[in-house]
């Protein structure tokens, strides 16, 4: 894939996690504190845990083809990455204080992380049938149109 393309990816990932940030906090708000209202310094924050949660992604970026166990490398170099930077980021704004916090915040991510893997991996399977189910079809009326 071309940097080009990979940036507009990032881009677009980025949108997607602010746009998700927004909408749960929105919603929690309503819910917990219906009087809270969004500051101009809670969007600015929002964008920044968007950067930090998006920006790691660049660890998967590479213009030649990479195999499985590279692929499977970069996975565990993301994660502790991803994690390092939204736990020093929370630490430093002081959203989270003390060890207890951090281990807290440390297993949300992990099992975050791990959810969405295993809905990329669903999807990515259930792409990967779709192609071999035409492949399969494709070669089935080859065999016909031959004989």
């Amino acid at each position: 894939m071309k940097l080009k393309e990979y940036l507009k990816e990032l881009i677009r990932d980025f949108l997607i996690i602010f746009a998700i940030v927004v909408i749960f906090i929105t919603v929690l708000r309503q819910i917990f504190s219906p009087n809270e209202h969004f500051e101009l310094t809670d969007i600015f924050i929002y964008m920044i845990c968007a950067l930090a949660g998006d920006l790691p992604s660049l660890i998967f970026y590479s213009s030649k083809e990479i195999s499985e166990k590279e692929m499977r490398l970069r996975i565990i170099i993301h994660f502790v990455v991803l994690e390092v930077v939204i736990l020093t980021l929370a630490n430093v704004m002081a959203w989270i204080s003390g060890p207890l916090d951090t281990l807290l915040l440390a297993i949300q991510i992990a099992v975050i992380y791990v959810l969405v893997r295993f809905l990329t991996w669903r999807d990515d399977r259930k792409s990967a049938h779709r192609i071999n189910e035409k492949l399969k079809a494709m070669k089935e009326e080859s065999m016909h149109v031959s004989e």
